[in-house]
């Protein structure tokens, strides 16, 4: 039998390092984020938000397999036979982080934190796949692949990285965001329609663009309101296209804050006749529906 002796250096140098080294693993705190539904990945960096304070943008894969997808239109068949509504098919992310109790995380940090989440998402075979760059002072989360409707996966791009131009002038945030999304449509035919939005009808603003990523001048137009920070999920409608009357709704959200209501009288700047039926819902309107656990 072979043991081994494990000696303690009592020298003061190494005491010091061994103080320093406890007081560093005390002074973490772990974060678990669990999130089970459609989406999971878009409510878990809801979470993340709140917790690093980092603005974090999410966008949807353009779904179009129906492996993706799932039908969950069972109370409107009964009133109207034949008819659906898809929602992505609803899975599980989840990530275990340890973050410093007193030194508030950086985007590097942050980056990693999304990392785990996206290999959860990956672990458990959701659809499409995503990327995470550093843009804008903010961190982007876009589809790279989705799975096409012959079976194989195709890549694909994200909408708000294609270059827009929008006419300098005086106009609302909505109208002038409304304006980037428009000029989004001209680029790629891609129709995103706006679902919350934080602004006040009145806020006016003097803004244009030439020849930028539509999520540049979105973000440029954010710091422009001097209102804070926010952040944006952009979501894809996986109707039959028959039914579809727009690609992509866009919910605009301050960076971290758990309930916010859109203010009274907004509404839906653009888009479809009301009422409409959609897959998508402003993810505002479930306050605080994911909670990072301590």
């Amino acid at each position: 039998m072979t043991s081994t002796r494990v000696g303690f250096d009592s020298r003061p140098a190494f005491l010091a390092f061994l103080a320093m080294m406890v007081t560093a693993l005390l002074a973490q705190t772990t974060k678990v984020i669990d999130v089970t539904e459609p989406r999971p990945l878009s409510r878990a960096l809801d979470a993340l938000e709140i917790i690093v304070g980092i603005r974090i943008n999410y966008e949807d894969p353009p779904y179009e397999n129906e492996n993706d997808l799932q039908d969950v239109s069972q109370q409107q068949r009964a009133a109207q036979p034949g008819y659906r509504l898809l929602v992505p098919r609803s899975g599980r992310v989840t990530a275990q982080l340890q973050l410093p109790v007193s030194v508030k995380p950086v985007e590097n940090e942050a980056v990693f934190a999304v990392n785990l989440l996206l290999a959860s998402y990956r672990q458990n075979m959701l659809p499409g796949d995503f990327k995470v760059e550093q843009a804008n002072c903010m961190l982007y989360v876009t589809p790279t692949k989705v799975l096409a409707a012959n079976g194989t996966m195709r890549d694909v791009t994200s909408p708000m990285t294609s270059l827009v131009t929008v006419p300098y002038a005086q106009r609302t945030v909505a109208e002038a965001a409304q304006a980037i999304f428009d000029a989004v449509y001209k680029a790629t035919g891609l129709r995103i329609v706006i679902g919350t939005f934080p602004f006040w009808p009145k806020d006016v603003v003097s803004f244009g663009a030439s020849g930028e990523a539509a999520r540049d001048a979105l973000g440029r137009l954010f710091a422009q309101t001097g209102r804070g920070s926010f952040s944006y999920r952009l979501t894809f409608d996986p109707r039959p296209d028959r039914m579809r009357i727009f690609d992509y709704m866009i919910n605009v959200q301050p960076t971290g804050y758990v309930s916010p209501a859109a203010p009274p009288g907004l509404g839906p700047v653009v888009g479809s006749p009301s009422p409409v039926v959609t897959s998508q819902e402003p993810s505002n309107n479930n306050p605080a529906f994911v909670k990072a656990k301590p």
